[in-house]
């Protein structure tokens, strides 16, 4: 975790690195932008490793990030995708960053009904995992967005590397 000294103690920076992440009760591992607010901000509320490798997510879609009338909008859904599939490396205590995401969606997300994202590696290479996953409306289980992605393995210099780029940018 990513530190600084502040006036009244040392300041937790979000996106800073961390090997275990906090969790909530229900399993959810916390970002550092939902580390303060304790559960998370996109309205996952259980996550779970299946002994089969499928990663399981229960959550529903906020009012908050009603798109339409009663309807996800669309940058919550590819952020939860991008989010649950991304916990997957994690799920197996591997560090990793979105490389890659493809999101196609099928019908629109309700808001405050009960969902469910499930996540699975299609297949290792090196460094990258190639993930799969969709959304479903609970309990009829109905699709509602699919997505496939890229997570590639990162190093605990990842975004030290990132705040030395973008300082350079800024000196442009």
């Amino acid at each position: 975790m990513s530190t600084t000294s502040g006036a009244t103690g040392p300041v937790v920076r979000a996106g800073g690195d961390f090997q275990e992440p906090p969790r909530t009760p229900g399993g959810v591992a916390l970002c550092g932008a939902c580390r303060e607010r304790g559960t998370c901000r996109l309205g996952v509320e259980r996550e779970r490793l299946d002994e089969d490798g499928v990663a399981r997510f229960a959550l529903t879609c906020p009012r908050d990030q009603e798109g339409g009338p009663d309807v996800a909008h669309g940058g919550w859904t590819a952020a939860v995708l991008d989010d649950c599939l991304g916990h997957l490396p994690l799920l197996h205590r591997v560090l990793s960053v979105t490389a890659e995401l493809t999101v196609s969606f099928v019908k629109p997300v309700p808001v405050g009904r009960p969902l469910e994202v499930s996540a699975r590696v299609e297949r290792r290479e090196g460094s990258r995992w190639y993930i799969t996953g969709e959304m479903v409306l609970l309990p009829t289980r109905a699709v509602l967005a699919r997505a496939s992605g890229i997570w590639v393995t990162r190093d605990q210099g990842h975004f030290a590397r990132h705040a030395d780029w973008l300082a350079e940018q800024d000196e442009r």
